[in-house]
């Protein structure tokens, strides 16, 4: 079956005419193809979207589109729909995304310390004192390790083998300074050495495997102290290393949703967006679980305060509402 050809292609003014007969208000011509040279229009039309009109049917219904969930969209802008605003949109998911980053280096190398210290300890007691014994090798028992991440999957080797492959990579292609030394010098490589290498993937799959009694050790040090939601922290990291990585690519974050509804503990600072799905499933959700942890880190932190100033700068654009960030409804 052959492919349906590509759209033809565009010269600056003539996508900015485009715009202009579709209904979207622009001011200076010339500092519109000036954004589109140095954004792309195609990236820009992501920030434009919930501002074309839906289609719908005779009886008003909105036509859903085939291949996504969610209503068709005509080549029509919304009354009022401006392309400063626009750009505005895009210049807050980029101090977003900044913000983001900050808070999850915060979150990431804290974790990683942690989970260092906690099964660095050991998980035998020395007789006589009752004191745990160190291992510092820890990273490499399967011991530590839930017994269902260390059973074959058919031909293909463990989720905890698969894990062991990849750290090796990790560990192989560092260039960190302490990492070199302790291959340059044949010596074996301590937790609080080999977790210089992790990314946030690899440090999220680890805390995933481990027995929950060391994952009750980790969750405790975060303020999670019910030892039956260690899954939270999970849930959390899975959602955190999602987002990291879209702010690292540079992708719009202000209204992307999951599929997942972020799991919550049982701590009053959530209070108010229990029972919220679109809270829940959308990134205000995931800034205030990064908030919880980053106070624990930090109890004088502002982050969240200069999180809260951005989304204030939310530039008015029709169909394009600050719910779709999910912030709760007042």
């Amino acid at each position: 079956m052959a492919l349906i050809p590509p759209k033809e292609f565009k010269h600056y003014e003539e996508l900015v005419d485009i715009l202009s007969q579709r209904g979207m208000h622009i001011e200076d011509g010339e500092r519109a193809k000036r954004k589109l040279a140095q954004v792309g229009y195609y990236r820009l039309s992501g920030f434009w979207y919930p501002a074309r009109v839906i289609d719908r049917n005779e009886q008003g219904t909105a036509i859903e589109c085939p291949y996504l969930k969610h209503p068709k969209r005509l080549n029509e802008f919304l009354p009022n729909t401006n392309f400063n605003d626009v750009c505005n949109l895009y210049l807050l998911d980029k101090k977003l995304r900044i913000a983001m980053l900050d808070g999850l280096e915060r979150i990431e190398i804290f974790v990683r310390s942690v989970i260092a210290h906690e099964l660095g300890k050991g998980k035998t007691k020395e007789a006589g004192t009752g004191r745990e014994i160190p291992e510092p090798l820890a990273w490499k028992d399967p011991d530590y390790i839930n017994g269902k991440f260390l059973k074959k999957r058919g031909h293909k080797p463990s989720l905890w083998e698969e894990w062991q492959n990849k750290h090796g990579k990790l560990i192989e292609r560092s260039r960190e300074d302490c990492i070199v030394w302790h291959k340059r010098n044949d010596k074996e490589m301590p937790f609080w050495v080999v977790i210089e290498a992790w990314d946030f993937g690899t440090m999220s799959k680890y805390y995933g495997m481990l027995n929950n009694k060391y994952r009750q050790r980790i969750c405790a040090r975060l303020g999670i102290t019910d030892k039956k939601e260690t899954a939270v922290l999970q849930s959390w990291l899975m959602e955190m290393n999602i987002l990291r990585n879209r702010c690292a690519h540079h992708t719009r974050i202000w209204n992307q949703s999951s599929s997942k509804i972020l799991a919550l503990p049982s701590h009053e600072m959530f209070d108010d967006i229990k029972g919220n799905h679109n809270t829940l499933t959308r990134l205000y959700g995931v800034i205030r679980a990064m908030w919880f942890l980053i106070e624990q880190i930090g109890p004088s932190s502002c982050w969240l305060k200069e999180v809260e100033l951005l989304i204030a700068e939310f530039p008015t654009i029709p169909g394009c509402h600050p719910s779709s960030m999910g912030l709760p409804t007042k």
